[in-house]
């Protein structure tokens, strides 16, 4: 099975790290803020931060390191894991639970609106099934989840450092899966955003240091949605990168047509149930890789391009 190198691993290390660096120093920027969510993602990220850190201290450049743990009715293990992989990338540790902001949320606004729109979508002759709808509540809730911890922690906190910049946290597989909240866990710079996590993160979290425990651990977003990521992706990483691979070499496009659906090849040793699964949540995610939602152009609706508006007619 496919497999970096160490000399491909160190590559991607010193690059990432590198780059981060001189973009910093290029924009005036002095403070690195991610979420830490005790994940392998986060804690990879917080080691090309360190990385980062120390080129900027060998030029003298300040370059500083800050992880915020944000539990939200959390898994326990969750904010511990967190706080380990910010202890150890040398980053500067905050804590901002937002459990009791959440709580009031959901019981003073959260259940009046699900009724609400429950009774939208019954009249509308579109009512979900009591799982259907169940799920669709959990989603929505992740989703406030992920959007609290960018107003109230990633997002806030960087912007009172005066000097900040959010880290995003999303590797190429959950990019492929749509497997974010837009307006909620996407940061400023994507480190390992084009880097497979069933097939290329794990070595290279080893190579930075990763605690052991949490690349043990099982993908969880940490909002309470599911049992981790697999219940919800419907696949292990691995699978996922392996699937995608494959479709794109045969020629699928994540953001083509869905007409792609009704000629989907097989995949050898993989469910073509599941191939379908993950080729079709790819192709309905598009629309969140393109920048969050479509845009009709000038061109389209027959207005004139900018160029040609004439300011003195």
């Amino acid at each position: 099975m496919y497999q970096l190198n160490m000399d491909q691993i160190r590559r991607v290390v010193h690059r990432g790290a590198r780059a981060l660096y001189e973009y910093c120093r290029e924009n005036g920027i002095h403070f690195l803020v991610v979420g830490s969510s005790g994940g392998l993602d986060s804690a990879a990220t917080l080691g090309f931060m360190q990385r980062a850190c120390e080129m900027a201290k060998a030029d003298d450049y300040i370059l500083v390191s800050v992880g915020i743990t944000m539990p939200i009715n959390s898994k326990p293990d969750a904010e511990r894991l967190g706080r380990e992989a910010i202890e150890r990338f040398a980053a500067i540790d905050m804590s901002n639970d937002l459990t009791g902001v959440f709580d009031y949320i959901d019981e003073n606004k959260l259940v009046e609106l699900a009724e609400k729109v429950l009774k939208i979508r019954t009249d509308a002759g579109l009512a979900p099934t009591k799982e259907q709808w169940a799920w669709d509540q959990l989603i929505a809730q992740g989703n406030i989840k992920a959007r609290l911890r960018m107003m109230l922690g990633t997002y806030h906190i960087a912007r009172l450092l005066g000097s900040g910049m959010v880290m995003s946290t999303d590797n190429l597989s959950e990019f492929w899966m749509a497997f974010w909240t837009l307006h909620g866990d996407v940061g400023d710079y994507g480190i390992i955003q084009q880097i497979l996590k069933g097939l290329e993160l794990y070595d290279i979290a080893r190579y930075l240091g990763v605690p052991q425990e949490i690349i043990n651990a099982r993908p969880d977003d940490g909002l309470a949605i599911a049992g981790g990521d697999e219940d919800q992706l419907g696949a292990s990483y691995p699978v996922i990168d392996q699937i995608l691979i494959s479709l794109i070499q045969r020629g699928f496009d994540p953001d083509g047509a869905q007409t792609q659906l009704d000629r989907l090849p097989t995949i050898p040793g993989f469910n073509q149930a599941l191939v379908e699964s993950l080729a079709r949540r790819t192709l309905n995610g598009s629309f969140k890789r393109q920048g969050g939602g479509v845009v009709l152009t000038r061109e389209f609706l027959g207005l004139p391009d900018i160029m040609d508006i004439d300011l003195a007619a």
